[in-house]
């Protein structure tokens, strides 16, 4: 028996903080060899975005760069998965779309409730300040670390550390004018990744 599970994801217009998504499920059974599929379609993609899947622990199974703006149609194998709970990721510029879905006894469901959006933080430098913006919609902990470096050598040193949580809205202003001149280097933890920003003043 084949099992095609069909995900429509219509990413709509991006208003202020917040996008909206509305997603359709619907699934179909087929006779054929004893395969699991999933159809994955995506519409409004921009050529250069990402989509992959990992698993639960984070460990990337596939990835690829989407090649053409428009709609997005591909059909997956994924029989020799087993049994878990797996995501796709689509990365977008601001944020990335999570789509989970799981694996169980050669079939795939999808977890509509939890699918979401992960917010990417915005770093800047400007006028010796390094400006740090994030949406945190679930509050989750964030860490942010500064280092830095002199001109004439690769090892970094901590200079600042913070952790921040349960807050939805992340906005942190660093001034660096008492600070020597030299490499620093930002790194964020957050949403079980890290982010990483270079800057030199």
């Amino acid at each position: 028996m084949k099992n095609i599970i069909t995900l429509t994801i219509c990413l709509l217009a991006f208003t202020s903080s917040f996008a909206s998504t509305h997603i359709g499920i619907s699934s179909s059974d087929k006779d054929d060899k004893d395969k699991v599929e999933i159809v994955l379609t995506l519409t409004d993609v921009k050529a250069g975005q990402k989509l992959s899947i990992k698993d639960e622990k984070g460990v990337l199974l596939f990835n690829t760069v989407l090649a053409k703006s428009g709609a997005f149609n591909n059909k997956f194998d994924i029989t020799e998965l087993p049994n878990g709970v797996y995501h796709f990721e689509h990365e977008k510029e601001i944020y990335t779309t999570h789509i989970p879905f799981t694996v169980h006894s050669g079939t795939a469901t999808f977890d509509k409730k939890n699918e979401k959006k992960v917010y990417k933080p915005f770093v800047s430098l400007r006028n010796n300040h390094i400006y740090f913006s994030k949406l945190e919609l679930n509050k989750d902990n964030v860490e942010f670390n500064i280092y830095y470096s002199k001109a004439d050598t690769e090892s970094y040193t901590l200079v600042h550390t913070e952790n921040i949580s349960d807050t939805i809205k992340i906005e942190r202003a660093y001034r660096l004018s008492d600070m020597p001149e030299g490499s620093y280097k930002v790194i964020i933890n957050a949403d079980g990744q890290n982010y990483v920003e270079h800057f030199k003043i």
